[in-house]
């Protein structure tokens, strides 16, 4: 008999990986099991991750076989689990996938090659903990092959996929490397170390030789300038509404320049 069922429901227990076997829920019978009760989350969303065949043996005992995977529940495994601080996204901007590091709190990118002996490395798991020839080998061998695997991650794209504001500039999720990196540093420079005054003016030249002192404070590589003038002309605008003009007057040179009137450098301590 072919079933989509599971040998038990998942009851959506809290249980991670880490645990010892011994905190496992006894009624692991078939891989569909052992998956539930490692994302519980993503088996009540997307479905059992098997097609198990069941059978009688001649001991009279259920032989339950995995036969064809469920390739978007197995493909939402790969997100992590977010109640332990993980979590798989796959960012379609850049057509890249990245995992966020609890430890540092910050979402690094990875490739789909490690991503794929992730997924082997649960399976392999599953095939040693659940007993029975089927699991075995269909588990161990044959849902560990390339074809596999690679239908599983490019699935992956699809259900794990972040919108474009995901590393936005006002978003939560902060990444290693990114422009957003820069553009999120240029508010925090307008806020911190630009006020308004009336009867000042402030430069382009003079902000950039600013904004690179406050980058290389924050361990920050100094932007280029031809970077700059885009990137703060957008900071100040949007933290004061003051646009960017041409008629600046140079005290010392008696020419005109590019910057802004009415803003000033913060008067610091």
């Amino acid at each position: 008999m072919l079933s989509l069922a599971n040998t038990s429901q998942p009851k959506l227990n809290l249980r991670s990986l880490g645990e010892p076997k011994s905190a496992w829920p006894k009624d692991i019978k078939s891989a569909n099991d052992w998956f539930s009760s490692k994302f519980p989350v993503q088996v009540s969303v997307f479905g059992s991750p098997f097609l198990e065949q069941h059978e009688v043996g001649l001991d009279r005992e259920a032989v339950i076989t995995p036969i064809i995977p469920n390739l978007d529940c197995l493909a939402a495994c790969l997100g992590g689990d977010e109640r332990l601080g993980h979590r798989v996204i796959y960012y379609v901007s850049e057509l890249q996938f990245y995992f966020y590091d609890p430890v540092d709190q910050m979402y690094h990118s990875t490739t789909p090659e490690k991503l794929g002996n992730y997924l082997r490395g649960l399976l392999a798991r599953c095939a040693t903990e659940v007993k029975g020839e089927g699991h075995l080998f269909n588990a161990f061998h044959t849902f560990r092959t390339d074809q596999v695997v690679k239908a599983v991650v490019n699935r992956a794209k699809s259900v794990l996929e972040a919108g474009p504001d995901f590393f936005g500039v006002k978003s939560p999720h902060q990444r290693v490397e990114g422009p957003e990196l820069y553009q999120r540093l240029a508010l925090v420079f307008a806020e911190q170390m630009l006020r308004l005054d009336g009867n000042s003016t402030l430069s382009i030249s003079q902000t950039f030789a600013l904004f690179n002192k406050f980058a290389a404070a924050k361990n920050m590589p100094a932007i280029k300038r031809r970077d700059f003038k885009g990137l703060i002309s957008w900071a100040i605008d949007d933290a004061y509404g003051l646009g960017v003009r041409h008629d600046i007057l140079n005290v010392e040179t008696q020419k005109q320049q590019t910057g802004w009137k009415g803003l000033r450098a913060a008067d610091l301590a």
